[in-house]
């Protein structure tokens, strides 16, 4: 694309403001909380970092969450959070390989067929089982996600941890807005 040299500041802007129309990126989001604290959160107290991971840090267990925020407002952000019944996302259903001595191993099935079956536990080891071999593979309906965020996370802190993973999605193109400073925000 050539460059727009012969337009003037205000003429460059009203085309990129035109242009985020065209893309759905018109009003900047305003994130609910600090999302430097939420950083925090995710990868202390929430214990989030244990599956999900950020830009490359954190766990595997769990889906990648570097663009979960990107196009979702606050609240849908936070009510994913506090859900009590989830789906689970194909590759990420929790089983128990039970062998036929008795042995079990927990993990996510990472890859399964008629004939085999490929759990990853949470120290990241990929375990390969014919199905014949085993006693039995029991599944789990209920998602590894706690559901207790509400107890666990104050009201400031589930806006902390909402605000970190709007801020972690969005681009540079799309800017967000802080909400209202409060006192003790050391920002």
């Amino acid at each position: 694309m050539p460059a727009f040299h012969s337009l003037s500041a205000g003429q460059v802007q009203s085309l990129v403001s035109y242009i985020r129309t065209l893309q759905g990126k018109t009003e900047a989001r305003v994130l609910p909380g600090n999302a430097v604290r939420g950083k925090d959160i995710f990868f202390g107290k929430g214990e989030c970092s244990n599956c999900h991971s950020i830009s490359g840090h954190g766990g595997f267990l769990g889906p990648d969450l570097t663009s979960f925020g990107a196009s979702s407002s606050a609240e849908s952000i936070s009510e994913a959070i506090n859900r009590s019944k989830r789906i689970i996302p194909f590759g990420y259903r929790p089983a128990s390989a039970i062998r036929r001595d008795g042995t079990s191993i927990e993990g996510v099935v990472r890859n399964e067929d008629n004939f085999t079956v490929q759990l990853q536990t949470q120290d990241g080891a990929f375990h390969f089982f014919q199905k014949s071999d085993l006693q039995k593979l029991e599944y789990q309906n209920q998602s590894l996600m706690p559901t207790n965020y509400a107890e666990r996370l104050s009201h400031d802190e589930l806006n902390d941890l909402v605000s970190y993973l709007m801020d972690a999605s969005s681009s540079k193109d799309k800017p967000a807005k802080r909400a209202p400073k409060k006192e003790d925000d050391p920002e």
